[in-house]
């Protein structure tokens, strides 16, 4: 059913309400028959619903024409050359009647490469890999940006390579290698290598900090898992805030998105740093009450981890004042944005976190989206920077 609907997607830019009346009709039939795949029809046919209303085909048919894939992916690379085979096939079929610029759809398929890479990388249904690459293309989409070939291939072989060897390491497992090469490309397309090696120091110190007295945190029971190697949601929750004021930073040309993306690393880096070498403490107290409680626990706070925090901060403002990204003003900013973002970190894990509203990773993406907010109203008011 599903490949019938993908294979559809080719009679779509001739009739689109052809191919949202078939949508239909086998959405229909598969709930009847009750196939196991029938929550990806009933996706697609909302997709192709709100092209109807206005918004874009190749967000909706190329989401779905790419599910054709999901039958012979078996591991990431094979993925990787099955999606985009098939998102640069489909795109180049679809400009013939769009006529975009040819840069442009270039882009979109490795978008949707990799986040359809992803998704398999996670063993997720074709429902989440459609919901993810439709995610995906919806916000390239409102951002778009037009880069020569060239630029984006040289974005996507230094992501993926480095993303690479830190799965070699064990830095990063599956779904952290397409995550990271995901955030590496965007980054570097939408403004340049220095964002992009700022964002990698981040993700370097932070494993190096993971391995610290690693046998400590395990004997403790508090060490993370897969021997400190990375995952997806946590490459997510650290970097997609930073993300989203890189890709305004691109397209607005605003340094006060600079001082955003930049406050929200130093967060995330102060944060891990804290949190690693806090554990091996054996004094630690809630930041809520200052009691004493076991290492580890969410919320709490140390010397060892604030002195880390503050260590964290600074490598990440200095560095970005030597790669020029911000003025040596907004490095103290940076600093200072930073370190309180990891205690809003520690506030949202002694509160929300405890009381089962917020997991680590949605603790870990507020604090660094709060900082990064925190900083656009700083940019605008003390640092003159717009």
């Amino acid at each position: 059913m599903l490949e019938v609907l993908s294979l559809s997607m080719l009679v779509s830019p001739l009739s689109l309400d052809f191919t949202l009346v078939l949508a239909m009709v086998i959405t229909v039939i598969s709930y009847l028959r009750r196939y196991r795949h029938t929550d990806a029809l009933i996706l697609s046919t909302i997709l192709l619903f709100l092209s109807k209303l206005g918004m874009s085909i190749v967000v909706s048919t190329a989401s779905i024409f790419i599910l054709l894939g999901h039958r012979f992916v078996k591991n990431t690379l094979q993925s990787i050359a099955v999606y985009l085979s098939l998102s640069i096939a489909y795109l180049s079929y679809l400009n013939l009647f769009l006529h975009w610029d040819w840069n442009y759809m270039i882009l979109l398929s490795l978008i949707s490469t990799l986040s359809a890479s992803l998704m398999e990388s996670i063993r997720s249904r074709p429902f989440l890999i459609l919901l993810g690459v439709s995610t995906s293309l919806s916000v390239f989409h409102v951002y778009a940006l037009s880069v020569p070939v060239w630029q984006i291939l040289l974005a996507f072989a230094i992501s993926f390579v480095l993303s690479l060897i830190a799965l070699k390491a064990r830095i990063a497992d599956e779904s952290g290698l397409m995550s990271a090469t995901l955030i590496g490309v965007i980054i570097i397309v939408y403004t340049d290598l220095r964002f992009f090696l700022l964002i990698l120091t981040f993700y370097i110190l932070g494993s190096a900090v993971t391995k610290f007295r690693y046998d400590v945190k395990l004997r403790r029971g508090i060490a993370e898992q897969s021997g400190g190697a990375r995952g997806f949601a946590n490459v997510f929750s650290n970097s997609l805030p930073a993300l989203f004021f890189a890709m305004n930073y691109g397209v607005f040309k605003m340094n006060v998105f600079a001082l955003a993306f930049t406050s929200s690393i130093a967060t995330a880096l102060g944060d891990t740093m804290a949190s690693e070498i806090g554990k091996t403490s054996n004094r630690v107290y809630m930041i809520t009450n200052f009691k004493r409680v076991k290492p580890g626990e969410s919320g709490g706070i140390s010397i060892e981890g604030e002195l880390s925090a503050l260590v964290g901060c600074l490598i990440v403002s200095l560095m970005a004042y030597a790669l020029k990204i911000v003025d040596l003003n907004s490095a103290f900013w940076v600093t200072l944005i930073g370190f309180l973002g990891v205690h809003i970190d520690s506030l949202l894990g002694a509160t929300l976190e405890k009381k089962g509203m917020l997991n680590n990773a949605g603790v870990n993406f507020m604090a660094t989206l709060l900082s990064g907010l925190l900083a656009l109203v700083v940019g605008y008011t003390y640092c003159n920077c717009r």
